[in-house]
């Protein structure tokens, strides 16, 4: 993997992205953004792939649950903003590892 692959940059967004999150520092689009834009890059770049790599796994995985959890460390307007990412990159996961025509 180089640093500029989607899987590094998807690491790179989800990390400032939560990291922000989780301190306090409140929503940060740039990073939700990069995130969004390396989640969909990973997608088309899996689309033939029968695996994902580990570490672009490990990142779906913790996508959903630690934004939601993140999103209880802020009331009204901004955790809702919060769940409603959670719930887009929930779906961005879900087409990251979605199973092709031929494969059922």
């Amino acid at each position: 993997m180089t640093t500029n692959d989607p899987v590094s940059r998807m690491v790179r967004a989800w990390t400032v992205f939560d990291g922000s999150l989780r301190s306090g520092g409140g929503f940060d689009d740039r990073a939700y953004d990069a995130l969004t834009a390396a989640l969909r890059a990973c997608a088309a770049e899996w689309a033939r792939r029968d695996a994902v790599p580990r570490l672009g796994a490990n990142v779906l995985v913790d996508l959903f649950p630690a934004t939601e959890a993140n999103a209880a460390l802020y009331q009204g307007e901004a955790a809702d903003r919060i769940m409603r990412a959670a719930y887009e990159l929930h779906a961005l996961a879900g087409d990251c590892v979605a199973l092709r025509e031929e494969d059922g």
